[in-house]
């Protein structure tokens, strides 16, 4: 999971700091720590700078622009559709043994996977809901983006469902989810 990376890497940089000793103060996994550190980069968190070859980031505390937001959002419709392609390759979840329960390895990974993507999207949500709240963003354009998020999570929920209809299945799968779309509803 990448997203355990995020709320550490938001600390540390609230000055500049270089992208290695952000990998070092981390821990864990360096592949990781960088594609968390990109992903935030992607979503408007963090600023990036070079300076004689190394790469420096800060955090970011404005709201994005249009085009930073549709380019944010433009990479989540990316993750989303090789979401769609692992749903429709994953034919099942759920163990089909009777003497277990549970998921199936490639049904936990899928889940693990589109729950980084929810965690991702409610912290964005979160954030232009703070924007919002501190009239640095517009209300009206603070609410058809948080639409848009939400939108993007539906549709990836509703994919999970349609595509894995029996009861077992479909009761795991909102149980699995049902503290996010909680925390997206209470927006």
């Amino acid at each position: 999971m990448v997203t355990i990376h995020d709320d550490y890497i938001l600390f540390c940089t609230s000055q500049w700091i270089e992208k290695k000793d952000i990998v070092e103060r981390c821990g864990g996994s360096e592949s990781e720590v960088i594609e968390s550190i990109n992903r935030l980069v992607y979503m408007g968190f963090l600023e990036s700078r070079t300076l004689k070859n190394n790469l420096f980031y800060k955090k970011l505390d404005k709201p994005q622009n249009h085009d930073q937001f549709s380019l944010m959002l433009d990479n989540f419709l990316d993750y989303q559709k090789y979401e769609i392609e692992m749903i429709q390759k994953t034919p099942t979840i759920m163990m089909s043994d009777g003497g277990r329960f549970g998921f199936t390895k490639d049904g936990l990974e899928l889940l693990e996977h589109i729950q980084e993507e929810i965690n991702r999207v409610t912290m964005v949500i979160s954030r232009i809901d703070h924007f919002d709240k501190i009239r640095i963003l517009q209300h009206p354009i603070a609410q058809q983006r948080i639409k848009r998020l939400q939108n993007h999570i539906n549709r990836i929920m509703e994919m999970m469902l349609d595509s894995y209809k029996d009861v077992r299945s479909n009761v795991a799968l909102q149980e699995y989810f049902k503290t996010h779309t909680g925390k997206i509803n209470s927006l």
